[in-house]
């Protein structure tokens, strides 16, 4: 299901994250003009972002994020996981 929301409505349209029951951010969002996204699908145990190097660096520098720079020809598993 794709649902075009403003920031307020995305935050509603649905109750709690499959990961677990605090949260209620869609799987998958971007702003229209598609300049960055943020993927938490329900099959992964981490988060992707995708966006331009100085959002990623900001992200990089946050003592709350683990960030790890993957090219877009490699798989974005983070390393220790398997795929069952």
């Amino acid at each position: 299901m794709l649902v075009e929301a403003g920031p307020e409505q995305a935050l509603t349209w649905r109750t709690g994250h499959m990961r677990h029951g605090r949260g209620s951010l869609p799987d998958l969002f971007f702003p229209t003009d598609r300049s960055w996204l943020v993927s938490a699908l329900w099959d992964d145990t981490w988060t992707c972002v995708g966006g331009p190097e100085p959002l990623i660096n900001t992200l990089q520098r946050d003592p709350l994020t683990n960030v790890r720079w993957v090219r877009l020809d490699e798989d974005a598993m983070p390393p220790g996981l398997t795929r069952e």
